[in-house]
């Protein structure tokens, strides 16, 4: 494992900036804090957690992973916890916990059995820090100790997980998974859909992997028949984003739904919903009050690769939902590399 600089931004954890006391991040979170926020049992905290995301994660992935049983679709997620006792330890020992539970989260992966991983570093410093450029950095050294192989983390970069799958014959495929960072002061600010109780949460979340897995668990039959249900997922997320306060403002919307929404292919965000740590974003103290201003607009956004047409290597989107094939010595690898977005109709990633 690489090791963790010295000067690690962690050391910044005391001295960030705080909201004062009696802050409120709507009433959902600021129920969910009277446990997250406590002393209680680890155990207590992640059931709180889950319940909020079932009940208030704009994401439908996310809520339904919660649920359990027939009515999550198959989808289940893997929770990581990182408190207090962790990251008081040092960059290196949160760097320790996140890979020895993402090597096991994979090899849950690659039995079709969770595709889905939330890193939660679960702390009041965290919770109650005011967005600027030193919660940023926090940000960002948090997410390389979870993607130690791309570290550095470089501000408005795509960053891919790899997720794996063994077919109905046994053989490994590596697909593409989104990795995305959510955090408690998002609240009412341009990513508000990005708002959790609690602290910080790296979400890392494989549309073609659930969908593939619905096929080798014998969930569907194919993924012609997988495919379109994950899309209508997916399109349902969009526009979904204004929950938790009455002021919230929706920071995705659908650009033309000739089809009816479930069959939307573009979409606008205020921000861009893949890159790991965006610039002014996570960084910008300020409320959003209105329509979000055209500079700050990412209007070609789509759907268009959760799909089950064929595609090959040469398809940049090729890994999201059919994957490449991988030995079982490649489990834990990650071949995607990092990617700057452009916000143009004919970027893929």
């Amino acid at each position: 494992m690489p090791q963790i600089s010295a000067n690690s931004p962690l050391a910044e954890l005391d001295r960030l900036p705080q909201y004062p006391a009696g802050t409120s991040f709507g009433g959902d979170i600021d129920e969910a804090h009277r446990v997250l926020l406590s002393d209680a049992p680890e155990e207590r905290k992640r059931a709180v957690f889950l319940e909020w995301v079932a009940r208030h994660q704009p994401c439908v992935f996310g809520r339904l992973a919660t649920k359990g049983g027939r009515a999550a679709r198959g989808l289940v997620l893997t929770l990581c916890w990182i408190g207090d006792d962790v990251l008081d330890a040092g960059a290196q020992a949160v760097a320790e916990r996140i890979a020895a539970d993402r090597r096991a989260w994979k090899l849950v992966a690659a039995e079709g059995l969770s595709s889905a991983f939330l890193v939660v570093f679960n702390s009041r410093r965290l919770a109650w820090a005011v967005p600027g450029p030193e919660l940023r950095g926090v940000c960002a050294e948090l997410a390389a100790l979870y993607l130690t192989e791309r570290a550095p983390i470089e501000p408005d970069v795509i960053y891919t997980e790899a997720i794996p799958l063994r077919d109905r014959r046994g053989a490994l495929r590596m697909f593409k998974g989104s990795v995305q960072l959510f955090h408690t002061g998002a609240h009412l600010r341009r990513h508000h859909d990005r708002r959790i109780p609690g602290g910080v949460m790296i979400s890392v979340n494989g549309p073609g992997h659930y969908a593939n897995s619905l096929v080798t668990r014998g969930l569907c039959a194919d993924l012609a028949e997988a495919a379109p249900m994950v899309r209508r997922l997916a399109a349902r997320s969009i526009g979904a984003g204004g929950l938790g306060d009455d002021r919230a403002l929706s920071t995705t919307w659908h650009r033309e739904c000739p089809g009816g929404r479930d069959a939307a292919r573009w979409f606008s965000a205020a921000y861009h919903l893949d890159v790991l740590i965006q610039s002014g974003v996570v960084d910008d103290p300020s409320l959003r009050t209105g329509p979000c201003p055209a500079e700050q607009v990412w209007s070609w956004l789509h759907l268009d690769y959760i799909d089950a047409r064929p595609t090959t290597a040469a398809d940049r989107t090729h890994g999201w939902f059919h994957g490449i094939p991988v030995s079982d010595r490649e489990i834990h690898a990650n071949p995607w590399p990092p990617v700057v977005p452009v916000d143009a109709p004919d970027f893929n990633y």
